[in-house]
């Protein structure tokens, strides 16, 4: 019984493997769980709180019922309370109201999710919807309405309906509690501790409503054992349900012979070989089941299973009857198996606050990194470290690997190219040609734009070789001299720093839409002095620039060669194809 809720517990919720198309099987926790989404407007956050409350509610009270029947010593039978009975009827009626507008909502999420055309209900969402109909089935008070006093029929509906429906109640409630949790702030320690002890609380609270109606049934039938004995000499053919204080009920009519029937069921002292009530012994004896104390029934039947549950049910000392045996069994591996989840989730606990504090001290040795590299460029604003602290959190938080010297890596592309374009702006003006350029040309240029690293005293450009791409230079130092730079002061060597740039001439090139024939090469040596970064654009991401804005460039030109007059003149008209094609294009 319990041993099915211990085994639900221990199922982690993340185990569905993220996302499942429709088409495939849902798994027993999708099907169990509670609601698949975050609600998205107000009143479904706020319906989820308060039916998450009266979840709450209802577990704790589903468990009252066993307490209703009371048995009366003098006279030999047992009754109803009806004050528990009325006050557990009209509650359950209010708490199940929720659980029917919980079905309601559910169903017109899944519906409102649904495109027009496919407005119904598949296999998947009737999967999901049976569990929330069983949660709501009024199966107490159908027991009650049918004025059924046998405890037997009672008995059946105890051992087999009504714990299957608490067990889901109960893990449907413990989902929906774990989903607010949080062990970052102090309300979600607190709220994460009592969780955890939860199980334990709810499993001692039925077992001890269990074991109270048991021990009734349990002194029922000796009762009844005692009536075979011709020497009592009952005569229960009268009655429907024997042993019950109604109004057919007359221990004279019937012939019970009080004393004899307490002579057969020795209680205090007990004999064992008169009749054995084995666990339910203490019950009798204290006089349990006789006192109209209802507050007595909770807290003494409680403190019962929760003694028993937590010694694993090792000081129970059972008669053979099977059904006590059973039912001391359950009680034996549902504390064996509730306390193993509660130790393996201190367990995980504890190694999610330890990750959680290496990740604390990881991102504040980052953070100083961080603030470092933002100071070097001239880029601290307090938005865009949030950004890159936020990214950074995800990918340490997953485990990946972190290349802080990288910083462009730990952003989205969208703040790449801002970050990129803050960075390279003020080079990008101080090249001659680009001083006074369109800012879309500029913005343009540094969508193109790499980040590239060389190491100290690696050589970045070979005097000779072709100057294949553009450098501005962001950290570090690099030297550029000719190949004997012994000669006059234009060939002396220069320190490029970060602001500098080099490679002019692949910009010229573009810029004149010259053939690869015409293509620049290197006239100096670039080396790296200490660790470079910087930005670079390459030959083709050029020639994309320039022919994108091939007018810009072109009133930079004070004169434009015969030979790259078809050039100019092709893209020209390429433009106005283009805009013409745009300004006369018509919606679909």
């Amino acid at each position: 019984m319990l041993v099915c809720l211990c085994v639900l517990f221990s199922v982690d919720h993340d185990e569905a493997g993220g996302h499942r198309s429709s088409g495939q099987w849902p798994t027993t926790e999708e099907i169990l769980g509670s609601h698949d989404e975050q609600p998205a407007t107000t009143f479904l956050r706020k319906w989820d709180i308060v039916f998450t409350i009266s979840c709450v509610f209802a577990v704790f009270l589903d468990p009252v019922f066993p307490y209703i029947p009371v048995v009366d010593e003098d006279h030999t039978c047992y009754y109803s309370d009806l004050y528990l009975l009325w006050s557990f009827v009209g509650l359950r009626f209010a708490l199940d109201i929720f659980y029917a507008m919980d079905i309601a909502i559910f169903c017109r999420r899944r519906i409102c999710s649904k495109p027009i055309t496919k407005k119904s209900f598949d296999a998947r969402t009737i999967l999901k919807l049976l569990p929330r109909v069983f949660r709501a089935l009024p199966i107490p008070q159908v027991i009650i309405a049918g004025q059924s006093h046998s405890i037997s029929k009672i008995y059946l509906f105890l051992i087999f309906f009504t714990p299957a429906q608490y067990i889901l109640r109960i893990h449907h409630t413990y989902k929906l509690l774990k989903r607010c949790t949080n062990i970052e702030t102090k309300i979600g320690r607190w709220l994460n501790a009592i969780l955890n002890f939860l199980p334990f609380i709810l499993a001692a609270h039925l077992y001890g409503a269990l074991w109270y109606f048991l021990s009734i049934q349990r002194e029922l039938d000796c009762w009844l054992h005692a009536c075979h004995d011709k020497r009592v000499g009952c005569d229960l053919g009268q009655t429907a349900y024997p042993f019950y204080c109604g109004a057919d009920f007359n221990s004279s009519k019937l012939r019970l012979n009080i004393t004899r029937i307490k002579a057969s069921c020795p209680i205090n002292p007990p004999d064992t070989t008169i009749f054995d009530f084995g666990i339910f012994l203490y019950a009798l004896q204290s006089k349990l089941t006789r006192s109209p104390s209802n507050k007595r029934h909770f807290l003494q039947s409680f403190w019962w299973g929760l003694r028993n549950l937590s010694s694993f049910g090792s000081n129970l000392e059972t008669s053979l009857y099977g059904v006590e045996i059973f039912f001391t069994i359950l009680v034996s591996i549902s504390g064996m198996v509730l306390f193993l989840i509660y130790l393996n989730t201190r367990i995980q606990m504890s190694q999610q606050m330890s990750n959680q504090l290496k990740l604390r001290q990881k991102m504040q040795m980052m953070n100083l990194d961080i603030d470092l590299w933002l100071y070097k460029n001239g880029l601290y604003d307090k938005n865009l470290k949030m950004v890159i602290m936020k990214n950074l959190h995800q990918k340490v938080k997953e485990n990946k690997e972190v290349d802080v010297e990288n910083i462009l890596s730990l952003v989205p592309i969208v703040h790449q190219r801002r970050i990129m374009r803050l960075l390279s702006l003020n080079s990008l003006k101080k090249v001659p040609m680009l001083e006074n350029m369109n800012e879309n040309v500029l913005k343009a240029i540094c969508e193109h734009l790499q980040l590239v690293k060389y190491s100290e005293d690696k050589y970045i450009f070979r005097e000779g070789e072709p100057l294949d791409k553009m450098l501005f230079i962001t950290q570090g130092t690099a030297w550029s001299y000719p190949t004997n730079a012994s000669g006059s002061s234009a060939s002396a060597i220069k320190c490029l720093v970060k602001g500098d740039f080099y490679g002019e001439e692949l910009l010229n090139w573009a810029s004149k839409l010259s053939s690869f024939s015409e293509f620049p090469n290197s006239t100096r040596i670039v080396k790296a002095h200490t660790k470079v970064e910087a930005f670079a654009i390459r030959a083709n991401n050029l020639n994309i620039v320039v022919s994108t804005f091939w007018w810009h460039f072109s009133k930079r030109l004070g004169h434009i060669e015969e030979s790259q007059l078809e050039r100019w003149q092709h893209l020209a008209a390429c433009s106005i194809q283009a805009k013409w094609r745009r300004r006369h294009a018509r919606p679909v």
